[in-house]
């Protein structure tokens, strides 16, 4: 499970969860986007893919930060767990066979504990689905049970008539206990749902449309930026751009670009988030990854380096070699 709430990309949890329509791969939004301006395919199975193409994955948002806060206590429970025999030092392994039951037995309760506090942390609402749908589960079994045992009594009083049971009798109670579900069509959707769970469904299809323009209406607060094509665009200009946006407008040409380039494409993943940061805390953001770059390029160490010219002789450039 941890391995596939990973993006491919940075190997981190997916941030902002993008899918792939074509081939149905998933990614973070920043890192997608980065990697499509420099190749238009999908980097696991290569298949071509635009950035209009990309469409948001909110269920597996919702995956990542309930396993990242699940994780956390599972974690917990391990270690808390008492040590198993192979963990102990050889010599107080003989003689201390019941040691792996007791473990096993004391771990029990535990992850039962740990299961009773996942349900007290979900929400009333869901809770209350849950508890719903467990009881409607439940009634739905002690009907099959009763039902199962009165077939079975009539089977045997039919058996105790005669001494030689037709086998009519026998085939009766099989296709009696075998009950189709009734489905209901819903009259706003019209989709075909079963009789038990009819009035659940009618509650979140007539609530749906609401939901639907509230999560329109926040995915699409921004409009993303558009590509600016760089080789087109005077030095001056781009500062220009720069300045607009807050950002710094110092450095070469090639940082002007790579500045506006992270920038867009920042931006534009925020937009992709239900709630995206604003542009000063993108500008933030990026103040300091780049202030970090920076700083772990001028403490590079420069011997790790070979420098040498084409003036030089074989035997100094394999003495250079050495060196390194």
């Amino acid at each position: 499970v941890d391995e596939l709430l990973r993006c491919g990309i940075c190997f981190e949890y997916f941030s902002i969860a993008m899918i792939i329509p074509q081939c149905s791969h998933n990614y973070c939004s920043l890192c997608i986007r980065k990697f499509l301006s420099y190749k238009t395919q999908c980097p696991t199975c290569c298949v071509t893919v635009l950035e209009s193409d990309l469409k948001n994955n909110r269920t597996l948002d919702e995956l990542v930060k309930s396993f990242s806060s699940a994780r956390q206590q599972l974690s917990q429970l391990v270690l808390d767990a008492p040590g198993v025999c192979s963990k102990l030092p050889a010599g107080q392994n003989h003689g201390k066979n019941p040691a792996p039951r007791l473990t096993l037995k004391e771990e029990v309760p535990k992850i039962d504990g740990f299961l009773k506090k996942a349900e007290d942390c979900t929400s009333p609402k869901a809770g209350g689905l849950a508890r719903a749908g467990q009881r409607t589960l439940n009634t739905e079994k002690e009907e099959h049970n009763l039902h199962s045992s009165s077939v079975a009594e009539a089977d045997g009083k039919e058996s105790g008539v005669g001494p030689q049971g037709s086998p009519e009798s026998h085939e009766k109670p099989s296709t009696s206990v075998v009950k189709g579900v009734q489905k209901v069509e819903c009259p706003v959707c019209g989709v075909a749902i079963p009789e038990q769970y009819i009035n659940k469904h009618l509650d979140s299809c007539l609530t749906r449309e609401e939901k639907k323009d509230s999560l329109r209406s926040s995915a699409h607060k921004r409009k993303p930026m558009s590509k600016v094509v760089y080789n087109l665009l005077s030095e001056r200009d781009l500062r220009k751009k720069l300045k607009e946006l807050g950002l710094s407008t110092h450095g070469t040409r090639q940082q002007l670009v790579r500045r506006h380039q992270e920038f867009v494409h920042t931006y534009n993943a925020q937009c992709d988030s239900l709630h995206p940061k604003s542009v000063a805390e993108v500008v933030k953001e990026l103040e300091k990854n780049e202030k970090i770059r920076v700083k772990l390029e001028m403490n590079k160490p420069s011997e790790n380096t070979m420098t040498f010219t084409k003036e030089q002789t074989e035997k100094e450039i394999d003495e250079i070699h050495s060196e390194y």
